[in-house]
């Protein structure tokens, strides 16, 4: 691989290193925690746990139906990157708003939730389409490992750091755990922002065919019916998508939801918190050992051992 060829890379495999700190201090540790005991405090616990449930919802919903409307309009303008960088810019404005939201005001709270998982959400539809363009089909496996690996990575640093701050609030000047919490809000957003500037610099996309980017919205709609018109000849695309939807829908369900369902039933916040940095080291050598694994055997047995695993 040249070197030109591994900046592309690495810039590539950087964002979702930036983009994983909201998928584990947000989304899969603070978040619950501090919604059910701040923002929500006075609210019946069942009751709380359906507001959470309800925002992951609503924003899962939302992307379902923007996405092959947005992804068909990325790929016949040339815009991927240009849908990332507004779904990303989205999630980092809502994460860092969250700082800002005061007790008892879970409404607010939720909302913010409900627009940073969109624009996370968003923003990976497009991170993921150009993974065809920065990488071969032979080293396909071993790059996607490489971004999963260094999110587990970069999300368990920064998750580790938020989680010091709120232990340890007195050390970092800050006055309780509730501030630490507040902040590391904003830590994320930082965080995301600035590692996801190599992939704006460094990663290129292709001109579309008229060579010039553009919102085609004739296009984009075009592309969508003959999709629809086609459903036969892509059985095993929508094979995969509805297997993938089933698996993806219960792999989220327990990372957005794990949390509040552990407080639920009595298990210690800090127990909690120690099993997530737990999984994202943990998870950081099992990606890249799996891309291997991917890599030597096909997509197809790696999931399968995966799975059974």
């Amino acid at each position: 691989m040249s070197t030109s060829d591994t900046r592309r890379v690495t810039s590539w495999a950087l964002y979702d290193w930036a983009n994983s700190a909201f998928a584990t201090t947000v989304m899969a540790g603070f978040f619950p925690i501090f919604f059910k005991q701040y923002w929500s405090q006075d609210a019946v616990i069942t009751h709380s746990t359906f507001y959470l449930g309800i925002g992951n919802s609503v924003a899962s919903l939302i992307i379902v139906i923007l996405a092959p409307i947005l992804g068909a309009m990325a790929d016949t303008g040339g815009l991927r990157k240009r849908m990332l960088a507004t779904f990303a810019s989205l999630g980092v404005l809502a994460t860092g708003a969250l700082y800002l939201v005061q007790a008892g005001m879970w409404p607010f709270a939720i909302l913010l939730y409900a627009i940073a998982v969109v624009g996370f959400s968003g923003a990976n539809v497009f991170y993921d389409a150009l993974l065809i363009i920065i990488a071969p089909a032979k080293t396909r496996h071993r790059v996607s490992a490489l971004g999963f690996a260094l999110g587990y990575l970069g999300g368990g640093l920064l998750f580790l750091l938020n989680v010091l701050m709120y232990q340890f609030p007195n050390i970092f000047g800050l006055a309780d755990g509730g501030e630490a919490v507040r902040w590391s809000f904003i830590t994320v957003a930082v965080w995301w922002t600035v590692f996801s500037i190599p992939l704006f610099l460094y990663v290129d996309e292709p001109l579309p065919a008229n060579g010039r980017r553009h919102v085609d919205i004739k296009g984009t709609f075009a592309a969508l019916r003959h999709t629809a018109q086609n459903l036969r000849q892509y059985r095993g695309a929508w094979m995969f998508l509805l297997a993938y939807w089933l698996y993806i829908d219960g792999v989220d369900t327990i990372v957005r939801m794990a949390v509040d369902f552990g407080l639920n039933i009595g298990l210690g916040q800090g127990n909690l918190i120690t099993a997530l940095l737990m999984v994202q080291f943990i998870g950081f050598p099992a990606a890249l050992v799996f891309g291997r694994l991917g890599e030597r055997y096909g997509a197809q047995r790696g999931i399968w051992i995966c799975i059974w695993a």
